[in-house]
């Protein structure tokens, strides 16, 4: 199974309780921030997790802000980036309902550009958040969407994640018992014969 595995912005990769990531060591020098407020650090199964990932497909940042300086080093090399759901759009209102979801639509077109310009092919895109907001609009193409749900807080929403993790740790796991209900419901409907 290859894979292309997006990671939804920072807050998949670091925590940041008690400090916002964008800006940090600017903002902290320019307002005389407190010398006891710690930096932001990687979660412990970040790494283990993206090395295994490297083995089998590639790994990919939905970007929101530049990391702090220095911490880039901390992070194997992510194969692409693509810009967060931030930025205003001139696309027709009626492709979407709210400002954050168009940007959303233009972030995921984004992503599948990028796949497709390596030339090679991707069994599953995955896009990983500790936010459900956009897996709906993942889900419509045929996407694997993953809740990063470290806090095990309740899903209040109505969007379903093809899989629920509380560790990154978990979702190499996941994904295979993925692939293989995919693959068992391939062989119960397989694809009808064409007539002679």
């Amino acid at each position: 199974m290859t894979i292309s595995v997006w990671f939804d912005g920072d807050e998949t990769l670091w925590d940041r309780r008690g400090f916002m990531l964008t800006g940090l060591l600017e903002q902290g020098a320019r307002a005389g921030g407190r010398s006891d407020e710690r930096e932001p650090e990687l979660f412990a199964d970040v790494l283990p997790t993206m090395v295994g990932l490297s083995e089998t497909g590639t790994v990919n940042l939905i970007d929101y802000a530049p990391m702090p300086e220095g911490h880039e080093c901390l992070l194997p090399p992510f194969k692409a980036r693509v810009d967060g759901p931030h930025a205003p759009s001139n696309a027709a209102p009626e492709l979407h309902t709210t400002e954050n979801h168009l940007n959303w639509i233009e972030t995921l077109d984004r992503i599948e550009s990028v796949v497709a310009e390596t030339g090679k092919p991707v069994d599953h895109i995955v896009l990983i958040s500790n936010n459900v907001a956009a897996f709906d609009l993942a889900a419509e193409r045929g996407w694997l969407t993953v809740w990063l749900n470290r806090d095990r807080v309740a899903n209040l929403s109505d969007v379903m994640p093809s899989a629920e993790i509380h560790s990154l740790l978990d979702l190499p796991e996941v994904l295979e018992a993925i692939e293989e209900a995919r693959a068992a419901v391939a062989d119960l409907d397989p694809e009808p014969t064409a007539p002679a």
